[in-house]
C-alpha cells in the first residue's frame, strides 16, 4: 500500500515556496530509531504514528531489519518502481509510507540522528563540514578527518566524542544489535563513537551484505535489531545523477539482494518473526553547470569570521546546506553578498533567529553544542549546489536542501513472511 495521500500533504507543508519542512512531531526519518526502540518494548521519545504499520503484524515480531538506502527518496521509489519487482512487492504487500527527511537532508546530520534517537539542534552534527572550535580545525564530520582526510584522532589525539557525544540507541536496546555496513566504516573514530553497543559486520559488495543481514537472522537466539547500512546509490547518484541509468543499475543490485537474501532464502519461521523496514535518510536531487556555483569565485571572506590560523572560515555544512558564519558587524553585508553570488540557485536566505524560530533543525531545547555551531546565516538552495572544492564542484547529483525529492523518502513495512512468494 502506497500512501500518495499523505506525500502530498507532506509536500504541501513549506518553509518557503519550493521548500518541504521536517515533519519533526510525527513523520519524519529523525524518528525511525525512537520506532525500533518501541518495537522491542523500550522507552522511546516520539516513534512514527502507528499506522505506518497498518495492515502490518507486529504483535509477533521478534527481530527488526532496517535496509537504509542512503538517498533513495520517495520520488525515487515511484519513478523506479515500474522497473524493479521488488518495489512492485513493497507496494503491493507492505505498507509504504512516505516521510520527511530531517533538517540537513544529509546523512551524516541524518544518520547521527538515526543512530542516537536526537535531532541536530540536540547532536550538534549540522553536516559533513563542521569548525570545532575546541581543537580550532574544519572537520569531515562522519570521516572525522581534516579537509586533507587526515584522521583528527591521530592529528589531535582526540577522539570523536568532541564531535557527538550522545547515548547510541544500541546502548538502549533490550535486544542485540548489529550493524551490517561496508568494509572499514566500523573502524572509524565516528562510528565507534556513535554506535556503541552495537557488534559490527562488515561487507565487500550488498549482496554479501544481504546475505551477512539473513546470517544474523537465522542464528540468532535473542530478539535482534539488523541495522543495513548501504551508501552505493546515492555514491553512484553523486556522481553520474540520481536518474542515470547507472544510479539505476545500483538500485537494481541492491533490489535484488534485499530480496534474494533477506526475502526468498530466509527460513520460514525466521520469516515471519522478522520485520522488514526499507528506507533511507533522503532523496536526491541533480544540478547542472548552469546551477553550480564556485563559491571561491563569490566575494564572501572579507565578511566571514576567521579561525584559529586568522583565516577566512570556509562554508559549513554542505553544498546545498550551505552555513556562514560572519564577522562581527558583517552579518548584513555577509547575506547581500551571499543573495548575490549564489543568485543562480535562488536560494533562501536565512540568519541565526529566522531559522531558530522555524525550528529548522529541530523542535527541541537546543544543545550547548548546537549553540556553538549554529550558523549565522544560512542559504538553502532551491536549484543546483555551490561548493569549494574541483571534486564537490563535479557532481551531479546533491541533497542536503529541502527540494521534495529530497526530503521525502519511503518507510516500506512488513514482515517477511509476507514479502515470501
Amino acid at each position: 500500500m502506497l500512501r500518495t495521500d499523505l506525500a502530498a500533504t507532506l509536500r504541501e507543508d513549506e518553509l518557503a515556496p519550493g521548500l518541504v519542512r521536517p515533519a519533526w512531531e510525527d513523520y519524519c526519518f529523525g524518528n525511525v530509531a525512537d520506532t525500533v526502540l518501541s518495537l522491542f518494548g523500550d522507552d522511546a521519545r516520539r516513534p512514527l504514528p502507528e499506522d505506518v504499520f497498518d495492515g502490518v503484524d507486529t504483535e509477533g515480531v521478534e527481530h527488526v531489519v532496517v535496509a537504509l538506502v542512503d538517498g533513495f527518496g520517495w520520488n525515487h521509489f515511484r519513478r523506479a518502481q515500474p522497473d524493479h519487482p521488488f518495489l512492485d512487492t513493497l507496494a503491493e504487500r507492505a505498507t509504504v509510507t512516505p516521510l520527511t527527511s530531517i533538517y540537513p537532508s544529509e546523512t551524516a546530520a541524518a544518520i547521527t540522528a538515526h543512530n542516537t534517537t536526537t535531532q541536530p539542534c540536540e547532536h550538534g552534527v549540522l553536516g559533513w563540514w563542521a569548525y570545532l572550535d575546541e581543537l580550532g580545525t574544519t572537520v569531515q564530520t562522519l570521516p572525522f578527518a581534516d579537509a586533507g582526510d587526515d584522521p583528527i584522532a591521530q592529528t589531535h589525539d582526540t577522539d570523536a566524542s568532541v564531535l557527538v557525544d550522545e547515548r547510541p540507541v544500541y546502548d538502549r536496546l533490550s535486544g542485540d544489535s548489529v550493524i551490517v555496513a561496508p568494509t572499514g566504516q566500523a573502524d572509524s573514530s565516528y562510528s565507534r563513537q556513535a554506535t556503541r553497543g552495537a557488534r559490527h559486520r562488515d561487507y565487500h559488495n550488498v549482496a554479501q551484505g544481504a546475505y551477512r543481514v539473513r546470517e544474523e537472522l537465522e542464528a540468532a537466539t535473542d530478539p535482534t535489531y539488523c541495522y543495513l547500512y548501504v551508501p552505493s546509490v546515492d555514491s553512484l547518484a553523486h556522481h553520474a545523477g540520481v536518474a542515470h541509468p547507472e544510479t539505476d543499475a545500483q538500485l537494481g543490485s541492491v533490489l535484488d539482494a534485499l530480496e534474494r537474501e533477506v526475502v526468498e532464502l530466509l527460513a520460514p519461521t525466521v520469516a515471519e518473526r522478522t520485520l522488514l523496514v526499507v528506507t533511507a535518510d533522503h532523496g536526491e536531487v541533480d544540478a547542472t553547470p548552469e546551477t553550480t556555483v564556485d563559491l571561491r569565485d563569490v566575494a564572501l571572506d572579507e565578511h566571514l569570521r576567521r579561525d584559529a590560523n586568522g583565516d577566512p572560515l570556509r562554508p559549513l555544512g554542505g553544498p546545498r546546506n550551505l552555513q556562514f558564519h560572519a564577522r562581527e558587524g558583517h552579518r548584513d553585508a555577509l547575506v547581500e553578498a551571499i543573495e548575490a553570488g549564489l543568485d543562480p540557485l535562488d536560494p533562501v536566505v536565512m540568519t541565526r533567529e529566522e531559522l531558530l524560530d522555524a525550528d529548522l533543525f529541530g523542535d527541541r531545547e537546543p544543545s550547548d553544542r548546537f549553540e556553538q555551531r549554529c550558523p549565522d546565516v544560512l542559504a538553502v538552495p532551491r536549484d543546483g549546489f555551490a561548493d569549494v572544492t574541483d571534486e564537490g564542484l563535479s557532481y551531479v547529483g546533491m541533497h542536503g536542501g529541502m527540494h521534495p525529492d529530497e526530503m521525502l523518502v519511503p518507510f516500506a513495512a512488513a514482515t517477511v513472511d509476507l514479502l515470501q512468494d
